[in-house]
């Protein structure tokens, strides 16, 4: 049996949501999807008032990755969202790969970006939502589900079944900055709530704030 450490990455790697930061990003390096602004906004009303799909509301914020290279893309992650990363998030994922952890990161962001954070060493691999592509380019639609909430665990098992990995609950890490992470919590021992107000039975608050 293996050691797993499960991290979220939004607010729990990084200190903002890059889903909005990739929103103002699209439409810095392409002006011309500016109009995007109106179909987040009603989308976003929409999904509140429950008639669209949460995944349809999120793919809205995604209008300029249609007009984006992997150049573009990998720019982001290292422009945007690698400045962001808690110094506490490093030093608590060396410590679990010291421990020999196989450190997963899983995030309901796309993984079309959100891949990059595998440039860290620490990193063994990256989950989150899958947008369809068209050719070499990705489309603003979500296939499949949000990786949220318990689809966070049918991903990581799933994950661990490709990997042949085998995990040791007992000594096994879990961080995020939202309960509802709570079914990946499920999965092992030693969870942490990072930046978290109030208690949980069963979870420890870590505060990061460097």
């Amino acid at each position: 049996m293996h050691p797993v450490a499960l991290f979220d990455i939004d607010h729990t790697i990084i200190r903002r949501d890059s889903m909005l930061l990739f929103a103002r990003y699209g439409m810095a390096k392409k002006p011309s999807t500016a109009v995007g602004l109106l179909s987040m906004g009603l989308f976003t009303v929409l999904a509140k008032m429950k008639l669209v799909s949460l995944e349809r509301a999120k793919a809205a914020f995604f209008h300029a990755i249609r007009h984006m290279s992997e150049d573009d893309l990998a720019a982001f992650y290292a422009n945007e969202l690698e400045p962001l990363i808690y110094e506490e998030a490093i030093s608590e994922m060396r410590r679990r790969k010291a421990d020999g952890c196989h450190i997963l990161l899983v995030t309901a962001s796309p993984v079309a970006y959100m891949k990059y954070f595998e440039r860290l060493p620490e990193v063994d691999a990256v989950i989150g939502t899958t947008l369809a592509r068209n050719g070499d380019r990705y489309l603003n639609r979500i296939e499949g589900r949000n990786c949220k909430g318990e689809e966070k665990v049918f991903r990581i098992r799933e994950y661990w079944g490709r990997a042949g990995i085998v995990p040791d609950p007992e000594r096994s890490y879990a961080y995020s900055d939202s309960l509802s992470d709570l079914p990946m919590f499920e999965l092992v021992r030693h969870r942490y709530w990072i930046n978290g107000r109030g208690r949980h039975p069963g979870v420890e608050v870590l505060q990061w704030r460097s």
